[in-house]
């Protein structure tokens, strides 16, 4: 998810020639026609992800915190996400190094079809 903060909150430098609004309104419209082939929680999933544009509020970093808190509530396996955020706070400027490292490298993997 940190990474999907990054991604939102460098998006125009990333990808200049579209918003990230956009960007999310033709992801949408690819996904919602299969949707009904994709498992239910998948699917009650994204009654929320599209009209409340979580991809958008992920540049936001309280977000990021409330997600994982309400990640950590709902999901017993996932409990030790509780006190992620303090990490992520704590590392922030490490993470958005290594963000800056493994961006690029994955986006050239996924070009040349590797990844």
């Amino acid at each position: 998810m940190v990474w999907d903060h990054f991604l939102a909150r460098h998006w125009q430098q990333l990808e200049p020639s579209l918003s990230l609004p956009s960007f999310t309104q033709q992801a949408q419209s690819q996904i919602l026609p299969h949707l009904p082939l994709t498992p239910p929680r998948f699917q009650n999933l994204n009654g929320y992800i599209w009209p409340e544009r979580w991809l958008e509020r992920y540049a936001e970093l309280p977000f990021i915190g409330n997600v994982l808190a309400g990640m950590a509530s709902r999901r017993p396996r996932l409990a030790a996400l509780a006190g992620s955020f303090a990490d992520v706070e704590r590392n922030y400027h490490q993470l958005e190094t290594q963000f800056w490292q493994f961006y690029p490298q994955m986006m050239q993997q996924a070009k040349d079809k590797q990844l």
